[in-house]
């Protein structure tokens, strides 16, 4: 039973160690609830040790802090425009809200308080300590806490103080004085905008003035009334030059008439001739005057189309006369008889028409001269009312925004009123030792978890069999406790012979027990026991195997071939100590491996009650007893492998105790020369790197582990969930004294049962 117990394998390893290894960070990962619960219990005074002191510090902490208490007050939060009523709606409600609580939290607001409440020098708020106005904003904000819903216009402000009636008392004044501050610094803004449109506004009006009164100068200077230079002008030259000649055209038909009168009397007058060529010449030329005036409005009179078109009105006129000459040279031909009695009254009505053209000739010239004068000024006087019209209607705005500010209400923007008024409070909220002491208890278990998540990640060592399984499919062969004293420099001293009862003695046994089934060889079977770094006692674990084995009835020797190694070691110990020949003198002697090593029976009788095994079937030990100057040509050479040959005729198991794979290539040469390679770990020293590259030199050609120094009590108290964890309960079956550990639960529990016993009763 103690057997099966003790001996920790993994049927799903693969012999070979062929599994892939996996970091320890993704185990951590991947870890179960009970994992945890063990990783915890491996720990438990780690984890109990920061869970106490945390929960202590904070009771202590709280029982030295004076009471609290906490007023709250609610406030509604409103956005009016210029006429006062509530603007408010679902899209811009966060935002305001949002800003008011920020104006809740300023440095401003809180200045205001204070000064309102003499809270400074106030002994209950300040501890009888001078502070100013600032610093006492700043300890009124750390005590403040403004809290508002996203969907909701109102805000909570909550004070918490030493005084109940004090708490209540600032939590009241924060909407107050935020009313005041906001209506002082809107006073303010509004006296000081009023302040410069007024100023703005005088100079407005005296830029506008100058302006009106540059137009004004410039149209006396240049004759300008108002209308000058309009479209009347040119309309009225237009019908100046119509008059001027109609009339021209009537006294040269008035003169010609008057000169036949008198000698064609009796003939008719030309005065009336005309003909269809005139009447073309007369229609185009009216056209081009009226074009032309149409004309004149748009363009000035220096304007290439304004002369193209005055020239065209020349060629007319003249082709007309010329015209109108041919006319009436051709109808006084035909009327000279009737000429000559109408030519004094011809004469006379020419005289007055050629007046009148003058006249008319002479004001359209007056006319024209000022028109095209003024033409050339109107561009200045353009811009000269432009810049008055600007200047006008700048302070005509001004003026206006100057009176809508003087007129604006005082609700005009966000305010905020009181919904409800903070009560005095009765109970205090601060301290709370039960509920700082469960949240210290939750928030150092919390860190107690990570300080040990993070202790076992970087935690490298190997300390359980199913480390190995997991991250390199290894099995564990046995677990060997350590010894509180070093194994002894004879054979006859060796645990395995002297306890035969004891834990590492049933735990070599059942060592021995896995090395024999292990795949071997017709014959008798060979193990290579190596480890990754000197110092893991496997020279003491090569022994303990033989000695299990012996003692199991089977014949062993121990082959020390760690050479390289410096210094005394337990093999060599019992070299120097047995009448044995020297392993350099066996290899030296070809073919009397059987005259120097005595031989062993197969089947010796023992008594089996006192489970010692006889000195006959006590190992074999063949060592050197000094050190060698080239142990790498002895290892390679064939002088080993014909040794061993001849060992597996005399011996059932050959164990090689082999270098450590780490410090020299030996024990990769030798493991080729044995059936089955066992890797010695050391419990809590080995790491998880140490091993991989010692698996990686191998080719992963390891049968399996072996566990050694391993402490059993430490081992237990972490909970791995092996067999070890529960070697307490077997502590019947060995002659070792085992340490009794008793828990409470059980105790707790034994309590309960005899309570509800006596109950029963």
């Amino acid at each position: 039973m103690a057997s099966a117990q003790l001996t920790l394998t993994d049927g799903t390893g693969s012999p070979s160690g062929s599994a892939k290894p996996r970091d320890l960070s993704f185990e951590l990962q991947q870890m179960s609830a009970r994992q945890i619960w063990f990783m915890l219990r491996r720990h438990i005074k780690l984890v109990a040790g920061i869970v106490i002191t945390c929960v202590l510090i904070v009771l202590a902490i709280q029982l030295r802090l004076p009471n609290l208490y906490q007023a709250t007050a609610t406030v509604q939060v409103q956005l009016n425009d210029a006429s006062g009523s509530n603007q408010a709606d679902a899209v811009r409600n966060q935002q305001r809200v949002a800003n008011e609580a920020r104006m809740y939290r300023s440095q401003a607001l809180a200045e205001k308080v204070v000064k309102d409440l003499k809270l400074h020098r106030n002994p209950h708020f300040n501890n009888n300590i001078p502070m100013t106005v600032p610093y006492a904003a700043s300890q009124l904000i750390g005590k403040t806490q403004i809290s508002s819903s996203p969907d909701s216009d109102v805000i909570d402000i909550t004070v918490q103080s030493r005084k109940p009636d004090m708490a209540a008392r600032i939590a009241n004044r924060f909407v107050e004085s935020l009313q005041e501050l906001r209506s002082e610094r809107r006073q303010e803004w509004r006296d000081g905008v009023t302040r410069a449109l007024t100023n703005e506004a005088g100079r407005l009006s005296s830029e506008a003035w100058r302006a009106e009164q540059a137009v004004a100068d410039f149209r006396r200077e240049h004759a300008m009334p108002v209308g000058a230079g309009s479209a009347e002008d040119y309309q009225q030259m237009n019908r100046l030059a119509v008059e001027a000649a109609s009339s021209a055209a009537l006294s040269s038909g008035m003169r010609a008439q008057a000169a036949g009168v008198s000698s064609a009397a009796g003939m008719r007058t030309v005065a009336g001739a005309t003909s269809p060529a005139l009447d073309n010449l007369q229609k185009q030329y009216d056209d081009l005057v009226r074009q032309r005036s149409e004309l004149s409005v748009q363009m000035g009179t220096n304007h290439p189309q304004m002369q193209a078109l005055s020239a065209q009105i020349g060629q007319v006129g003249n082709a007309m006369s010329q015209e109108r000459s041919s006319v009436i040279s051709a109808q006084q031909a035909r009327n000279n008889a009737d000429a000559g009695r109408e030519r004094a009254l011809a004469i006379a009505e020419a005289n007055g028409a050629a007046a009148r053209a003058g006249q008319l000739q002479a004001r359209l010239n007056a006319i024209t001269s000022a028109a095209f004068r003024n033409n050339a000024n109107s561009v200045d006087l353009s811009i000269l009312e432009r810049r008055a019209e600007v200047a006008r209607q700048a302070y005509l705005t001004t003026a206006q925004r100057a009176q809508t500010v003087r007129a604006e209400l005082e609700t005009t923007g966000v305010n905020s009123t009181m919904m409800s008024a903070a009560p005095v409070p009765l109970y205090p909220v601060a301290p709370a030792p039960k509920k700082m002491a469960v949240a210290a208890f939750v928030g150092s278990s919390m860190l107690a978890l990570l300080i040990v998540l993070g202790i076992e990640m970087f935690d490298n060592k190997l300390r359980s069999g199913e480390q190995l399984r997991r991250l390199f499919g290894l099995r564990t062969l046995a677990m060997l406790p350590a010894m509180p004293q070093a194994i002894g420099a004879t054979v006859e001293d060796n645990p395995v012979v002297t306890e035969p009862q004891s834990l590492f003695t049933e735990v070599a046994r059942n060592l021995a027990s896995e090395i024999e089934a292990l795949p071997r060889m017709e014959g008798s079977q060979r193990v290579l026991v190596t480890s990754p770094m000197p110092g893991d006692g496997k020279s003491s674990v090569a022994l303990t195997l033989a000695a299990a084995a012996a003692s199991m009835g089977r014949r062993a020797i121990v082959v020390d071939l760690d050479l390289r190694r410096p210094g005394p070691s337990v093999l060599r110990s019992i070299q120097d100590n047995s009448n044995l020949p020297d392993l350099i003198d066996v290899l030296s002697h070809k073919g009397e491996t059987r005259k120097l090593i005595p031989q062993i029976e197969s089947h010796v009788e023992h008594d089996a009650a006192h489970g010692a095994a006889p000195a006959s079937l006590l190992p074999v030990v063949l060592s050197t007893r000094e050190q060698i100057r080239n142990p790498a040509a002895l290892v390679q050479g064939w002088q080993v492998a014909r040794l061993l040959d001849e060992l597996r005729e005399q011996f059932d198991l050959v164990v090689i105790n082999a270098p450590a794979i780490l410090a020299v290539r030996d024990a990769r040469t030798l493991s080729s020369l044995a059936d089955s390679t066992l890797m010695v770990v050391r419990w809590g020293s080995t790491t998880v790197e140490q091993l991989r590259a010692s698996l990686q030199m191998v080719n992963n050609q390891v049968a399996g582990a072996v566990f050694n120094q391993v402490d059993y009590e430490e081992h237990a108290r972490r909970g791995y969930g092996d067999a070890v964890q529960f070697y307490m309960g077997s502590a019947a079956y060995y002659s070792d004294s085992f340490p009794v550990r008793q828990k409470w639960t059980k105790t707790a529990s034994d309590r309960v049962r005899r309570a509800f016993t006596r109950e029963a009763a």
